[in-house]
């Protein structure tokens, strides 16, 4: 977590000795068998409990291996290939141990299971299941064009089938229902806060943090997500006094600090806490290292949506650029917006519109805020409309950009206090000159993606689809615009629960 080239470098060398070691357990196939196991899945039957649990922690040293190979060489498409294919192994070995535990679990009584012989223990099978049910799950949210490229090659999703196995192996309570916990509390209070909201389920999170925070009263871990349950609640208040008492905790992994930092950080802003909002980006600009680039933005944007004046901006936009990361040598789609974002910045007289605004809205915080907080966004945005009506010459130098901004979140607030009516006339109404839009286009899919979640919602299906497959398809009228991947991730889930 650390991104310290050093560190990745010791961790490769401590994962390969695990590794070496592992295999000395594993089975020795044959060269016949070696060969078949290519073409079909490796019979198990002559493996010893030993040996499928040496396969088990194979395929999941493997998987921290790929992630690992990703960070190994940051500037290369090579670690992505290499862990591309180490992922896809990792994806083969979960699924035949999971097919070899089904067919012995398939003996249902404990007096069937020990006559036969035909038996694993808890840990074996919890720990396959845990392993195939978050490779079914995680893939299960890949966009459809996507999706159908990995199952060509063998990799396939089940939501619900993904999501039981991992819910039925954390209550197991073997050593790695710890694993399951924290997989499923990380599904459920940030994966889903990204894509899709509604399937959010209190009764799972309250039950694993009972559980666990009862066992261990001062974890960071599960107070960390104890912090985003009140996030999500809209308890911000409460979320921050729970991430500081992690703070507390006297502990040498300084990274846990940094996500309590980001996640006070949102809290702030949804509260319209600019000045304190900017803070914590900055700390997380001089002190973490995993994007220094986006830091810098959002400290930007927050302390440019504040009343207190900052001499440090026009710098820190400059600095901006100068930190891009690449991960399996692909840049990351955040940091070009931000960098897209800090040269408009430059550019038009040191102006943006409504930065901190349009940053709630891109990662999804606008829904959590109060009621009172979103009434009192609405009037900021009607006011910077005013300006555009007004002000000649603008700030910047396509206004019509601002003005498209400006009716988005103007009507995704309206939706979220109520007035369904009025949010698609100003998404209509903006959509009309989405031609005339010169530099932000992915402001246009993301309008037309909101117009469809509210036809959906009100039933009218036909609209919303027609209004959802246009921003899917977006990328063939304009070959590629800003946070496209996240956009699709939230299309393939709303999609997929219209009749």
């Amino acid at each position: 977590m650390t991104f310290d080239r050093e560190n990745i470098a010791q961790s490769l060398v401590d994962i390969d000795a695990a590794m070496q070691v592992i295999n000395s357990y594993r089975h020795k196939d044959g060269m016949i068998s070696y060969l078949i196991s290519y073409v079909k899945n490796r019979d198990f039957s002559t493996f010893t409990e030993v040996e499928i649990h040496a396969e088990l922690l194979y395929a999941e040293t493997l998987l921290v291996r790929a992630v690992l190979t990703f960070a190994e060489d940051q500037d290369s498409l090579v670690s992505f290939v290499k862990g591309a294919f180490k992922i896809k192994t990792c994806h083969s070995l979960f699924k035949e141990l999971y097919t070899c535990v089904s067919d012995k679990e398939a003996v249902k009584t404990a007096e069937e299971r020990e006559s036969s012989g035909k038996y694993y223990t808890d840990e074996i099978v919890g720990g396959i299941n845990i392993g195939w049910g978050a490779f079914l799950l995680g893939l299960s949210l890949l966009p459809p064009k996507i999706l159908r490229l990995l199952e060509f090659v063998g990799l396939q999703g089940d939501k619900m089938l993904g999501h039981n196995l991992v819910v039925e192996s954390e209550k197991m309570d073997i050593m790695r229902s710890f694993v399951a916990a924290n997989g499923l509390l990380n599904y459920q209070t940030i994966v889903l806060q990204f894509i899709k909201r509604e399937e959010y389920d209190s009764n799972v999170v309250d039950t694993i943090l009972a559980k666990y925070l009862d066992r261990y009263p001062g974890s960071v871990t599960f107070g960390f997500y104890d912090g985003r349950r009140a996030v999500i609640s809209g308890e911000l208040k409460k979320a921050i006094k729970l991430y500081e008492k992690c703070e507390e905790s006297p502990i040498d992994w300084i990274q846990v600090y940094h996500l309590c930092y980001w996640e006070k950080m949102w809290c702030h802003a949804m509260l319209l806490q600019w000045d304190q909002a900017a803070f914590f980006a900055q700390k997380l600009y001089k002190e973490s290292k995993w994007s220094r680039t986006l830091f810098g933005y959002q400290y930007l944007a927050f302390k440019f949506m504040s009343d207190s004046e900052s001499n440090d901006l026009e710098e820190i936009a400059t600095l901006v650029p100068k930190y891009q990361l690449k991960i399996g040598g692909k840049h990351l789609h955040i940091e070009k917006f931000a960098i897209r974002k800090a040269r408009s910045f430059l550019t038009n007289d040191k102006f943006l519109c409504l930065p901190g605004l349009e940053l709630l809205y891109i990662w999804r915080f606008i829904p959590l805020m109060s009621r009172e907080n979103k009434e009192i966004i609405l009037q900021m945005i009607e006011g910077c409309l005013d300006d555009i009506a007004n002000i000649v010459p603008y700030h910047t130098q396509h206004p019509l950009d601002d003005w498209f901004l400006c009716n988005l979140l103007l009507a995704v607030v309206t939706a979220e206090l109520g007035d369904h009516e009025h949010a698609l006339s100003l998404l209509r109404t903006a959509l009309q000159s989405e031609d005339n839009i010169q530099v932000d286009h992915f402001y246009i899919p993301y309008a037309h993606f909101e117009l469809g979640v509210l036809y959906a919602r009100r039933g009218e299906n036909i609209q919303a689809r027609a209004h959802l497959r246009y921003a899917k398809e977006f990328n063939n009228k304009v070959k590629s615009y800003s946070l496209e991947n996240r956009l699709l991730f939230r299309i393939h889930a709303t999609l997929s629960e219209i009749p």
